[in-house]
Formats: structure tokens, C-alpha cells, sequence
């Protein structure tokens, strides 16, 4: 073959690859495109080599991974194998650097190996990648005869202790895969390949055929009974979606893109032509799908390789204990079987005593015992939820404190959860497009069950100090807690308002569960206001009374507080890391202890935090230096009864010598840290106009983020800051960071003007990329009834860098004064609420005005550089 010839191939090659990334920018081919793509390329590599090869014996090319499986999208790397039975003919070095090269020069990505046969064995042995990468593979040239002869020993030498090998590196593979990837199917942002559920599962699958049946086609699988007919269909159209998904990611991206980013999720929804409905909008049901897909490919592939590790085990010497169980059931080692499945029909109370066997005998299940109970949902009615043993063993199983969330994972994975509860089938695979909850609803209800598992257990706490333990043990209707643990999202299923939603589906899953009256009320009480306490504790003045007593008067006891804080806890820390960290744990905490306190008294009457700030006072002055008591004592007479019931007296003394400072100095700033990266940052100077809207430019411009704020003025004209922050810039020099800070405020405090110099000079050093995060609207919520002295306005926004500065800025261009601050960026959305009055210090009651605020915040909010 000529070189005009060779470059002709080359050329078709490259106008191959460019024809197939056109038909996925204009349409959403499957995996019989990735196949068609694949063959061609196979073709085309024949002719680029077949007439350049005279004597072919004694070596080969191949196609192999994903060419070899025939397999490919329009950026996928060529694997090429050149194997050779004892060395490389000389003029076939020429052909391999030919073929490589040429590849290269059409900006394919190729990987290829030129071995032995010894040596490529030796590989395979030591590297499981390899041996999977080189189980299908296709001719490409050179002696056919090798290659099959090649073929037919690799997948010949496959006995039973090589295949035994093979399925203890398998799961080594699987299980180090989790760990990159994660091992819950749900993320919220997953991998289309490597991910659980994912095409590497799929191939997984293939890889199980070719060792253990020499054929990887799930026909093959079926009618040796290791699949049924119905998942060999799931499988097949998983892998079809899944490649659609992964071509169009890749025609998004330009280049091998694996991993669903929130960012490409919804534009992917709409090319998919999924629509916004009544359910929920189009990326949601787009999602919804995907994951519905591979927790079903997920399922038959861990099946898959825990069938195959039984019949291994069943086959060794070793005696197996076996045992009959209620049901009858048959536990063979720890394996749990139906012994006679054709009973299940008259008596589908057998597959709850077939998971509450697992749970006591920490059993797993056999493929087919999955099956079979997939097969027998429809024997599951309301006889069978009524029934009270069936309904003792589910509540044993909910309760169990090591099984309860790896029984209810299959519960609901085979479909017998969400019938037995069919409150929860709605919920099934359901997303919710943000990055505050890190799983689907249902993922996220099992995930609430684990934690509070945990913290009976002690394993987790709030803080060294704080153990949540010991609750456990006063409270009275723990299996109540569980179940609002597993159910208070169901609502989610309904539409909006899920907490009222779901608190009134509970009522007939209460009376279906057999719970007394009390525990009806109590369930329906916890799901419908499970998230109070965390919105109280994230959005109020915790000094203020009002919030307080409103909480203490919509729990009303202490047996309900204490079931409410376990699963408030419980909630939040199996959302995700956006909806959890010490600060509000700290808060939430702190919320508990004062509610709690109020239900002991039965009233919290005003000259109770009299009491509690005199309290403060006096353990300030025990702590002070007798030379300056008087002067203390005078200047405590001075403070805000919020200030004293808000602040440690060891912080008090701490502000009395800052203050003691100015005019002085023209600004104080201290930073302390706190736990888990947080820092304590106070600031004292003399109070201006637009003071915080400063405070909060600089900290925006040095990278750090504020979680709440106390502003304080004093009679002096002396304003205390009181702020809390994480996320600086480099923690392990935290002086430098607060010397710039302090430097750069104080330069803009004696001058205001000079913040927007500062803008110029930090932004271009700090990078600023566009959220690429799902976005809700903007809004603005002003609040008279929240506290007695101050109107609330919460602001709810998407995160970007310096949108706080923006906001209190806005404020102060309002005359509006900032008396306190607390913020929330669960994810990508901001909570910012903010205690305020006018110029006076009075609340904004007018609903003109309120109207004026609303109208410019949000105006700012869409002005605000999207960066």
C-alpha cells in the first residue's frame, strides 16, 4: 500500500470520526450509533493495514476495550494490540509506527500495546485492567489463524480457579471504584462510566459472560437463568440511554467529558426531549430516569458477582451451615433462600420474614430470591400492610440498629419497600435539582434512618460536648421516630408544601401501621414541621424571645423537642455537606437547649432574660481587674439587653478592652478560630454610615465567607462586629490573611471611597467563574411578625462571589441600619436574613416602603455581576 493510499485511509478515518460528532450535535443516537461509529473505524484500520502486510505469521493486530467491544464515541481512544509469538518481523515495526502515527496525526488518542504472547500474559496476571481491556477483541490483520488460536487459549484457560481469581478481582475493581466514584448510584452529580449503575457495569456484566460462559450476549445469561428476560430488557435499554447521555455530554463538552455535571444537566434534558410538567420540571424527570436505569444495572451486576461468589462457595469442601427458618426459609452459610417460593402467593407475608431473617442473621440474598420477590409484589395488599405480625417484623427491621439501612436498600431496590409503603413509590428515583441535597428523595429517607442509627450508637455528635446519645434513651416513642426518619420527604412525591402534604398522608399510613392515637399525632406532627427547628436556627436571632417562644409553643412538650431535634440532626447530616457543618450544628443546638428550657419552665416571662443578662453582668465583673470595676460596671449599664443575652462574658471583657482602643486606634480586628475552620472575627471602630457593607467588601475580596453577623452600636459612637467565617484563603498562614484584612479595612474605613479601589486591584488576582449550578428566581420576604423590635427581610439568591457585599450596600443605600445578619449558603442558594430598622432604630412598617425594598434588592440581585 502506497503512502497516498495510507494518507487516503487516515483521511477517512478523520472524516469518520467529524461525520459521526455531526450526527450527535444534530440528533441522540444510542449505542447502535457507538456500535455503527465503531465497525467503521474497524474497517477502515483493515484497509489501512491488510494490503501492507506480505507474510502475517507469527503475529497479529487487534482491536481491543472499547473498539474490541465495538464501542465507540467520536472521542474515545483507539486500544490497539500488536501481538507477536516471539518477536516483532522487523518490517512490521514500519507498520505499527505507520499506524500509530498516522492515527496521531488525526488527533486520535491511541492506546496500544506491541508484545509477546508470554509477556502479555504476564500482564494480564498482574494487572486486572489489562485482562479486562484484551477479553473482547476483534481482528484487525495479520495471521488469523494466531489470533483465534490466541482467543480460544485466554478464554479456554479460564478454570475454576482462574475464574475464582477473576470474581476476587472483580470485586477488588468494583469496591476501588466506589471509592473514587462513590458508592451510591444517587450523587447528584454522577459518572456515566465509572459510576455505580454505570456503562463500566455493563461491561462488568460482558467481562462475567465471557469468563464464566464464554459468550458475553445476555441471551446466553437467560437461558441459563442468571438473568430473567425482563432485566436482560432493562439492561439493553439502560446501556442505550446511558450511551445517548454519554455522546451528547461529549458533543456539549467538545471532548471526553464522563462525569453529569449539574452545569450540563438541563441543557441535556431538553436535547434528550424531556419537557417541564405537573411533576416536576424537565431535568428533574431527566434525572429521574437515569437513575431509575443504573440502580438497576448497579442491582444485577452486584447480584451478579454475589450469585457467582455462592456457587463458588457451594462448590469448595468446606461444610456450609445450613439452617430452616420461619417461612421456611433456608440460610446456608450466610445466604438466605425461599425454600418453597410457589407458597408466597397465599402467604407474601414470607418476603417480610425473608428480610427480617437477613436483618437477625446479617444474611445477604441469592439473585433469584430477588426475582422472586419482584415477581410476587402484586400478592402485596392492604391485608398483608394491616397485618400485625408483618407489621412487627417491618418495625424490627426499621429498628435494627446495625441492618436497618442495608435491609430497607433492598427493600426498596426490589421494589418491596415502596408497595408495602406506597406512600413512598412517588418518591422513587425522585431528584431534586440543587446542590443542597446530594441524593435522590429516596436515597436521602434511607440515609435519615442511617443517621439516627449513628447517633443512638454515639458514633457521631455535634461537637466533642455534644452527644446526642443520651436523648435516646428519654424518649418514649422511638419506632415513631424512625418511621417520620423514613417518611417525613414523602411528601415530596405531591407536589409543593411537602411538609403538609406529607403530614396528611401519614394519617392512613399510621392507622395501616397499627399506631395509637398518640403516635398518629406525633408522626404527623414531626413530618409536617421536621424542617422548624433547622429554618428557625438558620434564619432568627436566637437571643430574641419571640422565635423561641414560637417554638416552644408549636412543639409543646419536651418528648416532642427531643424526637424533633434527633431527626432535624438527622436530616440535615444526610442531605449533604452543604446542609451541615459545626456552625449549624452549633445553632441548632444552642435552639434546643433555650426551647428545651422554655417547655421546663411552661413560660418564659421578660424578667426572666433580665435575670440571664444580670447573670452575664456579674460574672463579666468577677472576671475583671478590681482597678477598673467601676469603670466596667459603668459601661455595662450601657449594653444592649441583646448584646448581654447574645455574648460569653469572657467575650464581653474581650470587647470592654477593644473598645477601650478607639478612637486611638482608627480600627481593632481580632480573629480567633473555632472549630472545623471557622474563624470568630470582631471588629471595633467608630460606626459610619455603611459601615457593614465595608466589613463585608473586604472579607468578600479576601476570599472569606461570612455565616452570620452581630452589629452592635454603641452610646459612644463605637460599633462591635461580631462576625463568623470560614473558607479563608490560606489557612495554614491565617496572621497574614488577617493583617491584610485588617490593613485594607482600616484604609477604607478612614476612607470609603477607597473600597472600589480595592475591587480593582484584588479582582483580577481572585478567580471568578460562573456558578454552573441550577438557579432558582430571586426572591424577597420582609418580616414584622418575626421579632417585636426589628423587621426581618430574608434575601434568597444564587451564590456568587461578593452578592452579600451587594445586598448590605444596597441596605445601607436605603437608610436601612443592619442590627443583625445571619447567612446560609446551603450549596448554591444564599439565605441571607437581616434584623433591621430605619435611621431612628424603629421597625419599617410601611408597605410602601417595603415595597421599595423588595424592588431594589432584587434590581441588585439581577444587576449583580453574574462572574
Amino acid at each position: 500500500m502506497d503512502l497516498n493510499a495510507s494518507a487516503a485511509v487516515f483521511s477517512r478515518l478523520r472524516s469518520l470520526r467529524e461525520e459521526f460528532a455531526g450526527l450527535c450535535h444534530r440528533d441522540v443516537p444510542g449505542v447502535t450509533a457507538a456500535q455503527t461509529y465503531a465497525l467503521r473505524v474497524l474497517e477502515a484500520l483493515k484497509d489501512a493495514v491488510g494490503p501492507r502486510v506480505q507474510s502475517s505469521e507469527g503475529w497479529f493486530l487487534a482491536a481491543v476495550g472499547g473498539l474490541g467491544r465495538g464501542q465507540l464515541s467520536f472521542v474515545s481512544d483507539l486500544d490497539l494490540l500488536f501481538l507477536y509469538k516471539r518477536r516483532l518481523p522487523r518490517r512490521m515495526e514500519a507498520v505499527v509506527r505507520d499506524v500509530v502515527y498516522g492515527l496521531w496525526d488525526c488527533q486520535f488518542e491511541v492506546g496500544h500495546g506491541t508484545l509477546s504472547r508470554t509477556a502479555l500474559k504476564r500482564l494480564m496476571a498482574e494487572d486486572f485492567s489489562a485482562q479486562t481491556t484484551n477479553l473482547e477483541a476483534r481482528f484487525i490483520a495479520g495471521d488469523a489463524a494466531f489470533f483465534d488460536a490466541w482467543r480460544d487459549d485466554l478464554l479456554g484457560s479460564f478454570g475454576v480457579r482462574k475464574r475464582s481469581r477473576f470474581l476476587e478481582r472483580l470485586r477488588e475493581f468494583r469496591a476501588r471504584r466506589a471509592d473514587q466514584y462513590g458508592e451510591s448510584t444517587y450523587l447528584l452529580e454522577p459518572h456515566v462510566k465509572e459510576g455505580p449503575g454505570g456503562l463500566r457495569d455493563l461491561q462488568a456484566i460482558r467481562w462475567i459472560g465471557m469468563v464464566f460462559l464464554g459468550n458475553p450476549g445476555l441471551d446466553r445469561m437467560v437461558g441459563e437463568g442468571w438473568l430473567s428476560s425482563e432485566e436482560a430488557l432493562w439492561l439493553e435499554k439502560a446501556e442505550d440511554f446511558l450511551w445517548r447521555v454519554r455522546l451528547q455530554l461529549h458533543q456539549a463538552n467538545g471532548r471526553r467529558q464522563d462525569q453529569l455535571l449539574l452545569a450540563d444537566q438541563e441543557d441535556l434534558a431538553y436535547r434528550l426531549g424531556f419537557l417541564d410538567g405537573s411533576e416536576g420540571s424537565a431535568v428533574e424527570a431527566f434525572m429521574r430516569l437515569y437513575y431509575r436505569h443504573t440502580a438497576r444495572v448497579r442491582r444485577i451486576a452486584a447480584f451478579l458477582v454475589d450469585r457467582l461468589e455462592h456457587d463458588k462457595e457451594r462448590r469448595s469442601r468446606r461444610r456450609r451451615r445450613k439452617k430452616i427458618l420461619p417461612g421456611p426459609l433456608l440460610l446456608e452459610g450466610d445466604h438466605l433462600f425461599f425454600v418453597e417460593p410457589e407458597r408466597i402467593p397465599q402467604d407474601p407475608g414470607i418476603m417480610m420474614t425473608l428480610f427480617w431473617e437477613a436483618a437477625r442473621n446479617d444474611a445477604h440474598f441469592h439473585h433469584r430470591t430477588g426475582q422472586i420477590v419482584r415477581r410476587n409484589l402484586p400478592h402485596v395488599t392492604d391485608a398483608l400492610r394491616t397485618d400485625p405480625d408483618v407489621v412487627e417484623r417491618f418495625f424490627s427491621i426499621l429498628l435494627h440498629p446495625r441492618k436497618a439501612f442495608a435491609i430497607l436498600k433492598v427493600m426498596m431496590e426490589t421494589g418491596f419497600l415502596q408497595t408495602f409503603l406506597p406512600e413512598l413509590a412517588p418518591v422513587r428515583y425522585r431528584v431534586q435539582h440543587d446542590v443542597y441535597h446530594l441524593y435522590t428523595v429516596d436515597e436521602h429517607l434511607l440515609r435519615t434512618v442511617l443517621e439516627l442509627h449513628r447517633l443512638e450508637a454515639d458514633q457521631e455528635s455535634l461537637a466533642p460536648q455534644v452527644r446526642l446519645a443520651p436523648l435516646f434513651s428519654q424518649i418514649r416513642h422511638k419506632r415513631v421516630l424512625y418511621l417520620a426518619g423514613l417518611v417525613h420527604d414523602m411528601g415530596k412525591g405531591a407536589g409543593k408544601n411537602h411538609s403538609v402534604r406529607g403530614a396528611h398522608m401519614c394519617r392512613d399510613l399510621a392507622v395501616r401501621l397499627g399506631l395509637d392515637a398518640e403516635e398518629r399525632d406525633l408522626l404527623e406532627f414531626l413530618v409536617r414541621h421536621h424542617l422548624l427547628l433547622a429554618e428557625t436556627a438558620l434564619k432568627r436571632d436566637l437571643s430574641d424571645e419571640k422565635p423561641i417562644l414560637r417554638c416552644a409553643m408549636r412543639v409543646a412538650d419536651r418528648e416532642r423537642l427531643r424526637l424533633l431535634y434527633l431527626l432535624t440532626v438527622a436530616d440535615s447530616r444526610a442531605t449533604g455537606p452543604g446542609a451541615w457543618n459545626t456552625w449549624r450544628a452549633s445553632l441548632l443546638h444552642e435552639l434546643f437547649v433555650k426551647v428545651d428550657r422554655a417547655l421546663e419552665r411552661g413560660d418564659w416571662k421578660p424578667e426572666d432574660a433580665q435575670a440571664r443578662a444580670e447573670a452575664v453582668q456579674r460574672a463579666v465583673l468577677e472576671r475583671c481587674d478590681q482597678a477598673l470595676r467601676a469603670r466596667m460596671e459603668r459601661w455595662l449599664d450601657s449594653l444592649s439587653l441583646r448584646y448581654l443575652l447574645s455574648q460569653d462574658p469572657e467575650d464581653i471583657l474581650r470587647h470592654f478592652h477593644m473598645e477601650a482602643r478607639v478612637p486611638e486606634e482608627p480600627l481593632v480586628l481580632q480573629a480567633r478560630p473555632l472549630e472545623e475552620e471557622l474563624w470568630q472575627v470582631t471588629v471595633a471602630c467608630p460606626d459610619r454610615p455603611g459601615l457593614f457593607a465595608t466589613i463585608t467588601g473586604v472579607l468578600w475580596l479576601h476570599g472569606c465567607n461570612i455565616l452570620s453577623a452581630d452589629i452592635f452600636t454603641r452610646a459612644r459612637g463605637i460599633a462591635l462586629d461580631v462576625l463568623t467565617v470560614e473558607n479563608i484563603p490560606d489557612p495554614l498562614h491565617p496572621d497574614e490573611v488577617w493583617q491584610g484584612v485588617s490593613r485594607d479595612l482600616e484604609l477604607c474605613v478612614e476612607n470609603p471611597d477607597r473600597l472600589q479601589a480595592l475591587v480593582e486591584r484584588y479582582q483580577p488576582r481572585i478567580p471568578r467563574k460562573k456558578a454552573a449550578v441550577p438557579r432558582k428566581k430571586d426572591r424577597v420576604v420582609l418580616d414584622e411578625s418575626a421579632s417585636d423590635f426589628y423587621t426581618v427581610i430574608e434575601v434568597y439568591t444564587w451564590d456568587r462571589p461578593g452578592v452579600l457585599h451587594a445586598v448590605t450596600r444596597t441596605l445601607f443605600e436605603l437608610g436601612i441600619t443592619i442590627q443583625l445578619a445571619k447567612i446560609s449558603t446551603p450549596g448554591a442558594q444564599v439565605v441571607d436574613v437581616f434584623y433591621v430598622t430605619n435611621l431612628e432604630g424603629e421597625k419599617i412598617l410601611d408597605p410602601e416602603r417595603h415595597q421599595e425594598i423588595e424592588a431594589r434588592l432584587l434590581d441588585c440581585l439581577v444587576q449583580w455581576p453574574m462572574v
